[in-house]
């Protein structure tokens, strides 16, 4: 009789999500999910180019020859923009990382996949609300029904905090803290928790919301719940957030050519304390950001707004040029005297 033999890719992809993801890296579950559906994504499409079950291939089927086909094949096929390619194969370095580490025998072959560098993503400029264009879409949401009412909080909070939008759907009723001071419990990335205080208008919306709900504030019952009694989803949030926005845009022409999505709220939030004179690093740890680098990027945006608003007064540059140049050539000089 011939003898069998485990499958090493799939025991692999067993101890890379039940075991390292999980329990050793503890990511989020919508990490785990992301990373899982590269790896369908991956296993499916060369299992066609082999003509061949996926439950028949093994670890040497992923070659660094294939995984460029497939990320050819999400550019071109699956119309994938740059960032998203880039984040498959962010999960499929992820995963070789994990197998050459664990087995030196690999370590070739991950090193040859680690080596597929990431396409560079063009820079988009950051498009978020301003202060008055906030207030005009908080402004049309209905509070006369039970549903505004709930859309006014999650936004309040969304606006408030900067949260994102998987941080929305798994707030509990436990992690607000209405009386002095307000203040919610946020966990994001890796479950990592912090705190935001909240705006005492927020506090008092919040205040009647969950009277309004009679939710128990000391359970671990979601905050906010879709028609069906049920954790509303991200794409939910994004729904509610796209429906005022598209709403908001008719009374306010300044919000129709911004790209806004859920993470515009998250931007406005950021460059609402930015404006306020709230140092980088207070707003890196609101916003929960792992490097400050991540917010450096507000601080970049609020420049490029006020050179943008120069420009715009016709102001002409005070500094002589004639100054600056014999300054340059004393600095010059004295280089050369070196």
């Amino acid at each position: 009789m011939k003898a069998t033999y485990p499958n090493v890719l799939a025991q692999s992809l067993r101890s890379f999500v039940s075991e390292y993801l999980t329990e050793q890296r503890g990511v989020s579950r919508h990490t785990v999910l992301s990373y899982r559906d590269t790896m369908i994504l991956l296993l499916r499409f060369i299992a066609a180019s082999r003509h061949c079950d996926p439950v028949k291939l093994d670890l040497d089927a992923i070659s660094p020859e294939a995984v460029l086909a497939f990320l050819s094949y999400l550019e071109q096929e699956r119309h994938n923009r740059t960032s998203s390619r880039n984040v498959r194969l962010a999960a499929i370095h992820a995963f070789f990382r994990y197998v050459g580490s664990h087995s030196p025998d690999r370590m070739e072959q991950a090193q040859r996949i680690l080596g597929i560098p990431f396409k560079r993503t063009r820079t988009r400029s950051i498009d978020y609300l301003e202060e008055d264009e906030i207030r005009v879409t908080m402004e049309c949401i209905d509070r006369g029904t039970s549903l505004g009412r709930r859309d006014y909080a999650l936004l309040a909070v969304v606006f408030n905090t900067g949260a994102r939008a998987q941080e929305i759907v798994d707030l509990n009723a436990c992690n607000l803290q209405i009386a002095p001071p307000p203040l919610v419990s946020l966990f994001g990335k890796g479950r990592k928790r912090r705190i935001c205080p909240l705006w005492p208008e927020t506090a008092q919306v919040l205040k009647q919301y969950t009277e309004e709900m009679r939710l128990d504030m000391r359970s671990d019952m979601p905050l906010f719940c879709n028609q069906r009694g049920q954790r509303p989803t991200r794409f939910g949030i994004a729904y509610i957030m796209s429906k005022y926005c598209r709403a908001a845009a008719v009374r306010c022409p300044s919000m129709c050519n911004k790209r806004l999505h859920p993470h515009s709220a998250r931007h406005s939030a950021a460059m609402l304390l930015l404006k306020c004179g709230t140092d980088l690093p207070t707003i890196s740890h609101w916003l929960g950001h792992a490097s400050i680098n991540t917010t450096n990027r507000y601080a970049s945006a609020d420049r490029e707004m006020k050179r943008q608003a120069i420009a715009r007064t016709g102001v002409a540059n005070p500094v002589r040029a004639k100054a600056s140049w014999r300054r340059d050539a004393s600095v010059i000089e004295w280089l050369a005297s070196l």
